[in-house]
């Protein structure tokens, strides 16, 4: 492709409704065949949107504020399966708003999630997957959640968090003291708590992984070549699995390439919708 000369001009936020009534914001920009975006744990759209500006040179993008953060509202009642409606309602609202059918992008958690929006029914020209925390090898939290919930009923978000990057992420410690040395620490803290009710659901979603391996939809697995083991474990089962996938390794990166190089990911996700 060749890139456009005028710059991305306009960014704009539509509220829409989830199936329970839950109201959520979506970031819309560009023009072209529809993307939507479904960010991970402990993060807000925002934490796409050099990606998605990338992405909507080409095509008309929708960017998620999951539930409980960003632009969206909340409702008492969790589980995975309120995510997948959520998503259900943004594709919706992607496909109406463009007459196509939407590609899905999911990111770590989120990826789990549209995984689950596809299994529930969800119609997606394809999908993207950037390293779904799938229980493969056991639990993903599993004895480690107790002491996570533990601290975050104490109000110790930076202890919560340091729990989680040694035994949910499984990052070094080195990385641990970068990133907390970083202005991203102080976000991650803040959204801690909504953390605790995803890797319930993370854990449970055992019951169900063999039948995302099932899923007949165009599948591109976006790995980070330093991301950690359980992660590309987990993209090594759905490749395993799925009946039409291809695999792209981000050179010099691991679970966060969409912070810390957009453009990589842009540019894999757009030679994919290429094809």
């Amino acid at each position: 492709m060749s890139q456009p000369d005028s710059p991305l001009k306009e960014i704009t936020t539509e509220m829409i409704t989830s199936a329970d009534g839950t109201s959520l914001g979506v970031r819309c920009l560009g023009s072209g065949s529809p993307v939507v975006i479904v960010h991970g744990s402990i993060s807000t759209a925002e934490s796409w949107m050099q990606v998605a500006s990338q992405l909507a040179i080409y095509h008309r993008v929708f960017v998620l504020d999951r539930r409980g953060r960003g632009r969206s509202g909340d409702a008492p009642k969790y589980t995975l399966g309120t995510e997948a409606a959520d998503i259900a309602a943004v594709l919706a609202l992607a496909a109406e708003s463009t007459g196509n059918v939407p590609t899905l992008v999911g990111h770590s958690y989120g990826a789990v999630c549209t995984l689950e929006a596809v299994r529930l029914g969800s119609q997606v020209a394809s999908l993207v997957l950037y390293e779904p925390p799938l229980p493969v090898d056991g639990p993903v939290a599993g004895e480690h959640l107790t002491p996570y919930a533990a601290a975050i009923a104490a109000s110790d978000n930076d202890a919560a968090m340091r729990i989680a990057m040694e035994h949910f992420i499984r990052a070094p410690a080195a990385e641990t003291e970068a990133i907390a040395a970083t202005p991203l620490w102080g976000q991650f803290l803040e959204l801690a708590p909504t953390w605790t009710r995803e890797l319930e659901q993370i854990d449970a979603s055992a019951s169900v992984m063999p039948e995302y391996g099932e899923s007949t939809t165009r599948t591109l697995l976006l790995v980070g070549e330093h991301s950690p083991k359980h992660l590309v474990g987990a993209s090594a089962y759905l490749e395993s699995r799925l009946r039409d996938v291809s695999k792209h390794v981000l050179t010099g990166q691991a679970h966060f390439a969409n912070l810390v190089d957009p453009g990589q990911v842009a540019s894999a996700i757009n030679t994919f919708l290429d094809r």
